[in-house]
């Protein structure tokens, strides 16, 4: 029975940053999806049902650490892995709940993006 495809998440308002990881995870057997803002994020976490996501948190709108808590209400299933450019991030209580640790926080641009894959693995 062939394995149906997982669906994959992007938020990062940088366009560049989103194809690159795109071009990887669809490598990666993955159906992906792409987002600027969490509010674009959310309407397709709520079209689809998600799987994983990879999350920046510096975005126009709503941050990414809202993005997480309102999808989780939506898809209490969804993984998340942090790309960020602030390499001081330290995931709140409520975002480690969601199962955010510190080795699920990634200082873009990742050099290797292997690390995202590695990061969603429990």
């Amino acid at each position: 029975m062939p394995q149906v495809p997982r669906l994959f998440l992007i938020l990062d308002d940088e366009e560049s940053i989103r194809q690159s990881i795109a071009a990887f995870m669809e490598d990666e057997g993955y159906t992906v999806f792409q987002a600027e803002s969490s509010e674009q994020a959310l309407e397709i976490v709520k079209k689809y049902p998600i799987d994983e996501a990879v999350v920046d948190i510096r975005l126009p709108g709503h941050d990414g650490n809202t993005f997480m808590l309102e999808a989780r209400k939506i898809r209490p299933r969804i993984k998340f892995v942090v790309h960020t450019g602030s390499a001081d991030y330290i995931p709140p209580k409520a975002i480690q709940a969601l199962g955010v640790t510190r080795d699920k926080v990634l200082i873009k641009p990742a050099s290797d993006l292997n690390v995202i894959c590695n990061a969603l693995k429990d």
